[in-house]
């Protein structure tokens, strides 16, 4: 059974391009387009990893990072990676996204090669691609 990854992203164009990337590279992937809706997501689907955007209204990227991992805490669930894809790479964003719990970040742009191989470095070596 293929990887579930949730991709949380307010921009449909971007959660789309991502799915398509995880997708191709046999993994199963499952959308939320606002924080809230990722939380609630992660609590029923249970993702072997997320992505997380940052910049997003409602809750930010680190404010989503920082509840899951007191569900995680608080019901005793099992670790889940958090990968933030940002088009913000500044310093302070990295430090903050260490305190909030996010395991680590890619920018904005990014190929689906750089994407995968980043992902396969968290849940492991994946299927070969669709032809």
């Amino acid at each position: 059974m293929s990887k579930k990854i949730l991709i949380i992203d307010d921009d449909d164009l971007v959660r789309n391009l991502i799915r398509f990337y995880l997708e191709h590279g046999q993994y199963r992937a499952i959308t939320a387009g606002s924080g809230s809706a990722g939380i609630d997501l992660y609590q029923t689907e249970q993702p072997d990893l997320i992505i997380l955007d940052i910049a997003m209204p409602e809750m930010s990227g680190f404010e989503v990072a920082t509840c899951i991992r007191r569900i995680e805490r608080e019901e005793q669930r099992p670790y889940t990676p958090i990968v933030l894809l940002t088009a913000y790479a500044r310093s302070f964003f990295l430090s903050a996204s260490s305190e909030s719990g996010i395991d680590s970040y890619l920018t904005k742009p990014i190929s689906p090669e750089q994407l995968l191989h980043h992902i396969d470095g968290f849940l492991g070596e994946r299927a070969a691609p669709r032809r």
